[in-house]
């Protein structure tokens, strides 16, 4: 439930089946998370953006991630899994609190390492047939080892994200209640059936539990893969996550989430208290995520501001002029440098300059634009190599 093109339009095979255990409504739940705050749990919550391998570099799997320890998250193997390679995909970025296209503030996180369910790696990745533009079918059988575990460090701070934004901690499958069936859940992802990669959420059912297997009356799509699907604690009213979202049937009617057992439980806990040797359910696992330096400029004025970049994009050699126009409480991208020095002029649409430097001038179009240096810091507070996301935040008088 997770490929797209790199034009992030995404293409996506639904799952279908011959279940009727549940009656099917045509009305949408689904609430769009347009602030942080507005729904508890979505600060643990972010987009998964995944090249499968080299073959694919110009398509982009994307899947959703919920923090449950202070250096960890968790979503399905099979968004972090190259199946045609049968080994791990090759470069991982995590979005924290990420809400959609031009609302990015938070710096996206490098994956380097992290744990994947050793029977998904043995034998039950089979299933998911991937094609050499990076396509999937998922139209297959939910597993209980579709489950990975990936270390988030954000390397501005040297924090765990969960120690900075929070995290849902998860209980096991004989923790939950299942006499009563028809469990209050609720579940925060990225659908694609949803405009520009937006997050959203809903207050669905557990209908009903087999085999460590779910099944919810969630509304999924291609995107969700990798969502948790949580519950609230009916003592501590505290949300607990309960499983992970691995497919759809009837449509994206039901979705069915693989629940924790005990022994994979068990595993947490040793990954989070750093004792591997004592894991038995995962094997320990490398991504080759490449590190670069993307700018952001976003626009805290109360009114629309036009903004160009001059600066070298990342692997050429060339420099080049970029013009963004950026609403009010957006951002716009302007991609990877390949240079810590960049320039920047920025105004409204009064031509009223905002950041004025006249480090550079440029004729463009006939009319003179001066520019401000800017430079990317190489070195963050704790002395490591600066990489992620660098925001210019622009204030207007």
């Amino acid at each position: 439930m997770d490929f797209i093109p790199k034009t992030l339009l995404l293409l996506a095979v639904l799952i279908t089946s011959h279940c009727h255990a549940f009656e099917f409504s045509d009305q949408d739940s689904r609430v769009q998370v347009t602030q942080i705050g507005q729904i508890v749990p979505a600060e643990s919550v972010g987009n998964l953006v995944v090249i499968k391998n080299r073959l694919t570099t110009d398509t982009r799997s994307l899947c959703t991630a919920i923090l449950i320890a202070e250096q960890y998250l968790m979503t399905s193997a099979h968004c972090v899994f190259d199946h045609l390679g049968a080994t791990p995909a090759m470069s991982v970025e995590f979005f924290p609190q990420f809400l959609g296209e031009g609302q990015q503030k938070r710096s996206r996180v490098f994956i380097e390492e992290g744990w994947i369910h050793k029977q998904y790696i043995k034998e039950d990745y089979k299933e998911v047939q991937q094609f050499p533009n990076g396509l999937v079918s998922l139209n297959r059988n939910t597993h209980t080892s579709d489950l990975a575990i990936l270390k988030v460090i954000n390397p501005n701070t040297g924090q765990g994200l969960g120690k900075r934004f929070g995290y849902v901690k998860p209980i096991s499958e004989s923790a939950i209640s299942t006499e009563a069936h028809h469990l209050p859940v609720s579940l925060l992802s990225y659908p694609s059936d949803k405009a520009e990669n937006t997050l959203w959420y809903q207050d669905c059912e557990l209908k009903k539990t087999s085999s460590l297997i779910g099944q919810s009356n969630c509304r999924v799509a291609p995107g969700a893969s990798g969502a948790g699907m949580m519950m609230k604690d009916p003592k501590t009213r505290r949300h607990r996550l309960i499983g992970v979202l691995s497919s759809a049937k009837e449509n994206g009617h039901i979705g069915e989430a693989v629940l924790f057992s005990n022994e994979v439980i068990q595993d947490i806990e040793q990954i989070i208290a750093r004792h591997p040797d004592k894991v038995t359910q995962f094997e320990q696992v490398a991504f080759k995520t490449t590190k670069k330096v993307y700018i952001h400029i976003e626009n805290r004025c109360d009114r629309e501001i036009i903004a160009q970049a001059y600066h070298q994009p990342e692997g050429r050699d060339d420099w080049g002029v970029i013009k963004r126009t950026i609403p009010i409480n957006r951002s716009a991208l302007f991609n990877a440098i390949n240079s810590r020095t960049w320039y920047s002029n920025i105004r409204d649409k009064n031509n009223t300059p905002y950041n004025v430097g006249r480090d550079k001038a440029f004729l463009i179009n006939g009319e003179t634009y001066f520019f401000k240096q800017r430079a990317v810091p190489y070195l963050n507070d704790n002395g490591g190599l600066f990489y992620g996301d660098y925001f210019l935040r622009v204030h207007c008088l």
